[in-house]
């Protein structure tokens, strides 16, 4: 549905009405025939409008500047001026919003005392999503302004071809001259309406500036993996606007009701611009989506530690945004081809595919960082397991199926519960865990039981406190020392390293226990009894069980 608007008041229509209805289609010669105007149609490369503006100039196509020629007279003038009233009215339309979106941009980054500002392309992630319901604000508007010429053409042009009169009295070009100077009015606002919708993708978005080296020329930065989801989202957003309005906007455009008709307005401008606008909004939705997959690439990890990488945050949130756009994106992959799902049409995957290659993207720059100089990759550097361990417990968290009780915003939910993803992040977290205990397993090979024949005594009386000889005490100095030694340095190596969650600093302090904890507490309590050293004693057995306990409790950093 679309608002009923009339751009001119009644009497001025009737005025018109009644001037159009005198002239008709052959009395606005003055002259003798010899001097009419001459047809000069609009030539239109294959029924195909192409970009020969810059985006943002106020024009998508140099087609709809070139002036009206029908040969009748009226009709150009009639043509041209409500072209001129009605690009006004649309482009002070989008000027209004850009204005209304800018104020409120400022006063938000004003309220906003402090933190770290988000990367800029072109405009800020917000910037994008604004951008992009204004565009299909604007898409929305002409409608409007379209229903309104229509309905002042039908009032003060039609008459010229009433049905009243004898119909050989109306030529062919005549009735070709009125479809054009119609089409001429409104394809100068489908043409605003598009170059806005292409600005949004452009300068909002940034879909002109590298993923890799950014854009030399402006200074803009490379596209970071948050700006080019923003675009990406925006693009969907846009895209379903086109989809929802495009068709009837394209049949306002439309100016004969009759499909009988031989003359039609099949090939104007105004039927070949938006056939255009639903083509360009797939094409560059289709780049921004590359983008996002580019940009993960391109984004190097600068983390030193072992924490939860900043490309994680930003990968959930593209993900949260592209999440509930599965209708416009099978609009894409229906009519073009991507690199992660090279089939078309009926045959294209939904949107789990587009996921599952962005998580497939994630894990590899993962790799990528794990297996670097960054991290010190020594036999006991437990640093790269650890990166994957709190990468892949955030992503199961905010994607995972128990991402539903902890979401803060139940409206904006994105659960991946399929098998691709459930099962391959656990997996991969598991198998880092495991590589990661791997390290605590060193204690173990202290803990070791000593034969009882080789506990040997000084006295041969069996009373309490007596000493072992020096070679058998030897036997469990021997094995308490090495045990606090690696002890004491396993745990200085792991007590900073960082936890982005409370919970999983609770899970991995009782995986630690259950690989030494159980068998030192055995140990220590089969021999702390026996009295192994004379003057030492104490000094190996430092470590207690509880006390053990009470380090492991205390065991990593949260953030």
């Amino acid at each position: 549905e679309y608002e009923e608007f009339l751009p001119l008041d009644t009497r001025a229509v009737r005025e018109l009405r009644a001037v159009f209805e005198c002239l008709g289609s052959e009395g606005c010669y003055l002259g003798p025939e010899s001097n009419r105007p001459s047809y000069s149609p609009v030539e239109i490369p294959n029924n195909k409008v192409t970009r020969t503006e810059k985006v943002g100039s106020g024009c998508y196509s140099n087609l709809t500047k070139r002036p009206l020629k029908t040969g009748f007279p009226h009709l150009d003038a009639y043509g041209e001026a409500r072209k001129a009233i009605a690009f006004s009215s649309m482009d002070g339309y989008y000027r209004q919003l850009r204005t209304e979106r800018k104020r409120r941009d400022v006063t938000r980054r004003t309220s906003m005392s402090s933190g770290p500002s988000t990367v800029r392309v072109g405009g800020e992630p917000s910037d994008v999503d604004g951008a992009a319901r204004d565009a299909v604000r604007c898409l929305e508007h002409s409608m409007i302004i379209v229903a309104g010429e229509k309905s002042i053409y039908r009032c003060v042009i039609s008459p010229m071809s009433s049905q009243s009169r004898d119909d050989g009295s109306i030529s062919r070009e005549c009735k070709k001259a009125l479809i054009d100077s119609y089409s001429h009015v409104v394809s100068a606002i489908v043409d605003r309406t598009m170059d806005i919708i292409e600005g949004c993708y452009f300068k909002e978005g940034g879909l002109g500036v590298s993923t890799s080296s950014g854009n030399p020329e402006t200074g803009d930065p490379p596209v970071g993996v948050r700006s080019a989801a923003s675009a990406a989202a925006g693009g969907f957003r846009l895209l379903d606007g086109v989809r929802m309005l495009g068709p009837s906007l394209a049949k306002l455009c439309e100016l004969s009701d009759s499909k009988s008709d031989d003359i039609n307005n099949a090939g104007s401008i105004a039927a070949s611009l938006c056939i255009s606008i639903h083509r360009t909004s797939v094409k560059n939705t289709a780049r921004t989506l590359e983008n996002v997959a580019k940009a993960i690439q391109n984004t190097s990890i600068d983390s030193i530690d072992a924490r939860v990488a900043a490309i994680s945050s930003d990968v959930v949130r593209a993900i949260r945004l592209l999440f509930p756009f599965a209708s416009a994106y099978k609009t894409v992959t229906k009519r073009r081809a991507l690199p992660w799902d090279p089939k078309i049409g009926d045959d294209a995957s939904d949107i789990d595919e587009l996921l599952r290659f962005i998580i497939n993207r994630l894990l590899s720059a993962f790799q990528k960082k794990v297996l670097s100089s960054d991290f010190n990759q020594t036999e006991f550097s437990a640093m790269g397991p650890f990166f994957m361990i709190n990468n892949c417990y955030y992503l199961q968290e905010h994607l995972g199926p128990g991402c539903v009780k902890n979401s803060v915003d139940k409206d904006e939910q994105c659960v991946l519960d399929k098998p691709w993803f459930v099962d391959k992040i656990g997996k991969i977290f598991e198998a880092e865990k495991a590589k990661y205990l791997s390290h605590w397993e060193v204690l173990n090979r202290h803990l070791t039981a000593v034969d009882k024949k080789d506990l040997t005594y000084q006295k041969q009386s069996k009373k309490d406190g007596q000493l072992l000889t020096l070679e058998s005490g030897r036997l469990i100095k021997t094995r308490f020392s090495g045990f606090n030694e690696d002890f004491e340095k396993t745990y200085a190596d792991h007590k900073m390293l960082p936890v982005n969650d409370q919970k999983l600093r609770e899970i991995l302090q009782n995986d630690v226990r259950r690989v030494f904890a159980p068998r030192y507490t055995r140990f220590f309590e089969q021999y702390s009894k026996i009295q192994f050293s004379k003057k030492n004693q104490d000094d190996y057995l430092k470590y207690p069980p509880s006390t053990i306990n009470n380090m492991l409790n205390d065991l990593y950093e949260t953030l």
